[in-house]
Parts: structure tokens; sequence; C-alpha cells
């Protein structure tokens, strides 16, 4: 995916093609924040940025998405990209998350020194899972340029370069006041099973399918 990316990028830009763009998706719960994580992971490697929350332009649109009828339903985030890097980012969120939900709760309940602690193991499993995702997605990354430098000489890295200026312009304007996501973790087990998960996760090296992620196509 990642090179299959880059080789469409020199093709848009040499066409004059492509536009950057926003994408909303639902985020379920529980355990929506550390989610977001994998989405954060899977906009980055699609040279995309994934901001939690709307903006105010969006939220009088969103508020007719069943999603707000519930608040238990989980968190809306917002996708900043290139309309055609925005589809493989929800198709790559949707695997991770679905892999990583499917063997966190292969571990079942989880007990120690009497005391449930089901619900830190399954949230230190999400960040584990996808602080290792985001490292081999960037490796994965590194590579696929490289590989695309060599054949393509010294016309990459300025399209590249710009993309990213002109994503990050969008966000800017979208979310003038950002702040930094926090997370703590408190089960160390947690953890380090993430990590041993997300080692052997598929991570977009076999076809995707698309799911029901998306609250609304880029506009």
């Amino acid at each position: 995916m990642a090179r299959y990316a880059i080789d469409r990028a020199i093709v848009e830009r040499r066409e004059g093609s492509g536009e950057v763009t926003i994408s909303h998706i639902q985020i379920e719960a529980p355990y929506p924040k550390e989610k977001f994580m994998l989405l954060g992971a899977a906009a980055r490697a699609n040279r995309c940025r994934a901001i939690l929350g709307v903006d105010d332009a969006s939220f009088e649109r969103l508020l007719r998405s069943p999603a707000f009828d519930d608040p238990s339903a989980g968190r809306i985030a917002t996708v900043i990209g290139y309309r055609s890097d925005l589809e493989a980012v929800e198709l790559l969120f949707t695997s991770l998350t679905l892999q990583a939900v499917n063997v966190m709760l292969g571990h079942g309940s989880i007990v120690s020194g009497g005391r449930n602690r089901t619900r830190s193991f399954r949230r230190s499993f999400i960040i584990g899972f996808a602080h290792t995702v985001n490292e081999r997605l960037r490796a994965v990354q590194e590579q696929a340029i490289a590989a695309a430098a060599s054949s393509a000489g010294g016309d990459l890295l300025p399209v590249l370069a710009e993309r990213d200026r002109e994503v990050e312009h969008l966000v800017n304007t979208t979310f003038p006041h950002l702040s930094s996501l926090r997370t703590s973790l408190s089960n160390r087990a947690g953890l380090a099973a993430g990590r041993r998960a997300a080692a052997a996760a598929d991570i977009g090296t076999t076809r995707l399918t698309r799911s029901h992620a998306a609250l609304d196509r880029p506009r």
C-alpha cells in the first residue's frame, strides 16, 4: 500500500489532480481514546493527519448522524489528507482495529491479586498495539520512499513535501488550537501483549475490504 500511495502521489502531481479534504470517522466504544491511536498510525502512514473531534463547521451537519444519538457509541475523529489517501486510512484503521480487538478479547478476563484488571489490561493492550504498529508502518513508509526515490530521481521528495505542507495548512486552518492527546499506562502485561500482537498483525500487506467506519465521505 505504501508504494502504491507514493506512485499515486506522483501521478496526481503530474496530472494536476488530487486535493486535500476532510473526512470523519466513527471510533466505536469502548476505549475510543486508545483506538484513536490506531487511527493516528493509519493516517500518518498515508501522509494524513487525524484529530480526535470535529471542527465547528462540521458539528451541525454531524449532529444529524445517528452516532450522536447514543453517547455510548464512542467518539468521532477528523482525518485530513488528500482525497486519494483518505480511503486507505479508513480501510487500514478498520483492519487494525478488528485485529487488535479480536486478539485482545481472546485474553478473556484478567484477574490479578484478587482484583479484576480487565479494563486496564485492555486499554494498555491497545496502546501497545498502536505503538508497535506505528513503528512498523513508519519503517515500511521509509523503505517505500527510498525504493521509489531511486526510480523517480529528484522528483519524489519535493512532491511529498508539498503534499505534507498542504495537509498541514488545512489542519492549522481547520483546527487552530490543537492540543496533544495524553494517555496513561497502568498494566504492563497488557502493553506487552499488545506489542506482541502488533508484531504479527497485517499492516496492509494484504487486500483490505471496506467497512462502515466512515461517517461521511471526503468533502
